[in-house]
């Protein structure tokens, strides 16, 4: 039985690889994850960038949002009821007018099958004068295009990567969010975001969500299981975060993201942020 999508949402999720907006929380509750990013930022400006990637590891309130029941509820309907969180990643952007995120296809990096879902999770206003989320509907259906590498650029892509190759962008359309709302998009679609000309950051957090019968053929990654039962194994567990910033928990960041890393950073002339730092530019989390 769905909890939150019709049978014709399922069904234009299938067609168009997106279903936006949702309302996941309230914006309370989104208030409540901003101070608790807000206060690390605060305590950690050195290690903002480490929540570029599996970011629940490090914070137990990034594994509270990745388990708030109407992400998972809503997850569900997409993807059935046994989850797994792949992964986490903070994507903030300064209202400077200058930070975008070119189009890109995230399968260019990512080699988890059959789906990896992103629940675009707003914690502030992301609309389109703030630089949202914007898609090519049924992108997803076609094939993976070339991506080319950028450098200096004010992109807040890891490798501030593009598409290298014409395609029709027409029909793109904006994710626009309130706080406390996702956009739930295939990660094959493909996808990018404007400048930020609000008054206030654009905060997102991305959860990938995928089925525990998702696989990557190598190397042996991990996730945490966030509802019903893991029967297949394909990935290790995540531990859940006891304290922000632990020893432990810092330990365990560092093993899972340097395998994550090997794969998303596969041939890039630039070494892993979250691991590394950027190599030209300034944080775009700020």
């Amino acid at each position: 039985m769905l909890k939150v999508f019709s049978p014709a949402q399922v069904d234009a999720f299938a067609r168009d690889g997106f279903v936006s907006p949702v309302r996941v929380m309230a914006p309370e509750r989104a208030r409540y994850y901003r101070e608790r990013l807000e206060a690390f930022e605060a305590a950690y400006p050195e290690h903002r960038l480490k929540l570029d990637q599996k970011a629940h590891l490090i914070c137990p309130w990034v594994d509270e949002l990745i388990r708030e029941p109407g992400v998972l509820d809503a997850t569900q309907d997409l993807l059935g009821p046994d989850l797994l969180c792949w992964g986490t990643s903070l994507r903030a952007k300064r209202p400077d007018g200058k930070t975008f995120a070119g189009w890109h296809q995230d399968t260019a990096y990512a080699d988890v099958k059959p789906i990896v879902l992103i629940v675009a999770v707003a914690l502030s206003p992301a609309r389109s004068e703030n630089g949202c989320i914007r898609g090519i509907p049924g992108s997803h259906r076609g094939p993976l295009l070339p991506h080319k590498e950028a450098f200096q650029t004010s992109s807040l892509l890891s490798r501030e990567q593009f598409i290298d190759a014409p395609f029709d962008r027409s029909t793109a359309v904006d994710f626009a969010l309130d706080p406390g709302e996702a956009a739930l998009f295939n990660n094959a679609m493909i996808h990018s975001s404007n400048p930020n000309f609000g008054p206030d950051r654009r905060i997102l957090f991305l959860l990938e969500m995928i089925p525990t019968h998702a696989y990557q053929h190598e190397p042996r990654e991990s996730a945490t299981l966030v509802r019903g039962h893991d029967a297949f194994g394909n990935f290790d567990a995540d531990p859940r975060p006891q304290a922000e910033m632990g020893a432990a928990e810092l330990a365990a960041w560092t093993r899972a993201v340097e395998i994550q890393a090997s794969v998303l950073f596969r041939g890039a002339q630039r070494p892993p942020r979250a691991l590394a730092g950027m190599t030209s530019g300034t944080p775009p989390v700020g």
